[in-house]
Parts: structure tokens; C-alpha cells; sequence
């Protein structure tokens, strides 16, 4: 407990990141390997997170793995390989607050668009976005029927309708039930809060960290972490906040075990799959 009180944040910042890099293994045959290999390189030599050429080595394979997925790259594998630029620069210049100055701007202009994006949408405001996705991505079928008052079968009747081949026109049958109300509160309820965190997540981090809004920076970015990555399986997404949080946050032990518990705490949301185990323990499937 005491050796995390001591450590430095850009050093913790470097281990959760390695951990990150490991955790969830990224690129194909020609990058993945070298990252884990300078990833685990890191984590165990002595020092060697300080390394400018590993941080260098890191920058490019992640910019590598981004631009051969263009334009089709998971959003975090940009903001992975803006870390590791910003990473390589504080390890070659002597400039000790690069790290966390980078940290912050990199969060708060990714929560900053992110935000900007989602209030311009023409289908995310007015609850399209979750009443589409909660019913068309598997991955939230679980959730669904926990949550939002569906059933299995009319999940699937939903998934057909909306996946159909309407290239030749509009569908000429109705939607094939009507929604439940609590199903559309739930669309209402995640496209507020998405739209209210994010957006103030923007705010404190871009604003001076002695104001107000700029002192509730670890907080909100925590219960984002622990609200969003508890239904969204893309925890790789949440680690790399974590470790960036960690870079920009005051060395207080309280704070690094909050973040350090919630990055634990995302393993678990995504090896356990709790939504399927309530919807069996009550007899919903």
C-alpha cells in the first residue's frame, strides 16, 4: 500500500498502460507481438518505463496499428497512440509536468468531441442511438431484457426488422410490437446521462484545476469509468483512461486506490457476465 503511496504518477501511469497493453493485446501479427514483448519488458525491467526509445518503440507501433485500420480503427486506438506520443515526448524532454499536462488535454478533448459529436447527431439526442443499439447489438440483449422490459423472442423480432434489406424502400410492415415504456425510459435515461457526463468530464478537465468544476475531475472521470464500462465491453477503452487519470491526478493514495480499484474492478465487468447471471437468477431467459 505504502510502495503505491511512493510511486511516481508517471511511473503508475506507465504500469497501467503496460498492463493495458497486455490486458488487451492490439494490432495484428506484425505489431502485437512487439508491444507485448516491450510491454512486459517494461512492467518487469527496473527503470525501463522511463526508457524515451521503449516509449518510441510504443508510439509507432500504435500509430502503425491505427493507420492500418484506417478509416475502420476502434476510437480508442487513436487516443492509444496519442498516449504513447505523449509518453515518448515527457520521456525525452526534462519537462516533468508534459506528462500530466498531455494527460489532461488528451481527456478532456476526447470527452470534448466525443460530446460535441453525440449533441449534433441527428439520431443520439432524441434517443434513436440507444432505442437502435440496445435492440440490433448482441452484446446488449442481456441488458435489455434486464433492464428495459423485453423479452428474447422480441429481441429478435426487433433484430430482424431493423437488419432487413430496405435498399429498394421503406419497410412496408409496421414495427413488429410496441416498445415498452420502460424499454424507451431506458433509452431516455442512457442518452442523458452519456450526454451530461461526457460533457462535464470535457469541462474539468479543460477548465483551471483550482475552479470548482476543474476540482471534480477524478470524480467524474471514476464514475464514468464505473457506469459506462459496467454495460460497455470495451474495458481496454476504460483502462487507458484509468492510466491517464493517474498521470494528471494529485499523488494522493486515496485517489490512485480509486483509480486502481476501478481498473481492477473493469477485469471483473468484463469476465463476469453479471447481466446474464441476474437474468437466470430471476427467470428471465
Amino acid at each position: 500500500m505504502q510502495e503505491v503511496a511512493h510511486w511516481r504518477s508517471d511511473e503508475l501511469a506507465a504500469r497501467l498502460t503496460f498492463l493495458t497493453l497486455l490486458f488487451a493485446p492490439i494490432g495484428d501479427w506484425y505489431v502485437t507481438p512487439f508491444v507485448m514483448l516491450l510491454s512486459a519488458a517494461g512492467l518487469l525491467l527496473r527503470d525501463l518505463w522511463r526508457s524515451p526509445w521503449l516509449w518510441t518503440a510504443l508510439a509507432v507501433l500504435t500509430a502503425l496499428r491505427a493507420l492500418a485500420d484506417w478509416p475502420l480503427a476502434d476510437n480508442h486506438a487513436y487516443l492509444l497512440a496519442y498516449w504513447c506520443t505523449a509518453f515518448a515526448v515527457a520521456t525525452w524532454l526534462p519537462d516533468r509536468d508534459s506528462l500530466a499536462r498531455n494527460a489532461r488535454l488528451l481527456i478532456g478533448l476526447t470527452f470534448g468531441f466525443a460530446a460535441w459529436q453525440k449533441w449534433m447527431a441527428l439520431d443520439y439526442p432524441n434517443d434513436v442511438f440507444f432505442l437502435t443499439t440496445f435492440l440490433v447489438d448482441e452484446r446488449f440483449e442481456d441488458f435489455a431484457v434486464l433492464f428495459g422490459g423485453l423479452t428474447y423472442e422480441q429481441i429478435y423480432m426487433a433484430r430482424e426488422y431493423l437488419q432487413g434489406d430496405y435498399r429498394a424502400g421503406a419497410p412496408t410492415t409496421a414495427f413488429p410490437f410496441e416498445l415498452p415504456l420502460v424499454f424507451s425510459l431506458l433509452a431516455r435515461l442512457s442518452t442523458v446521462w452519456n450526454l451530461v457526463e461526457q460533457t462535464l468530464v470535457a469541462v474539468a478537465f479543460l477548465v483551471p484545476a483550482r475552479s470548482f468544476v476543474g476540482r471534480l475531475r477524478d470524480p467524474l472521470l471514476l464514475v464514468f469509468c464505473l457506469t459506462i464500462y459496467a454495460v460497455a465491453p470495451v474495458p481496454s477503452f476504460g483502462w487507458l483512461l484509468i492510466a491517464m487519470g493517474v498521470a494528471q491526478a494529485v499523488p494522493s493514495l486515496t485517489v490512485r486506490l480509486w483509480y486502481l480499484a476501478t481498473f481492477g474492478l473493469l477485469a471483473i465487468y468484463y469476465e463476469v457476465p453479471w447481466t446474464t447471471l441476474l437474468v437466470e437468477a430471476i427467470g428471465l431467459g
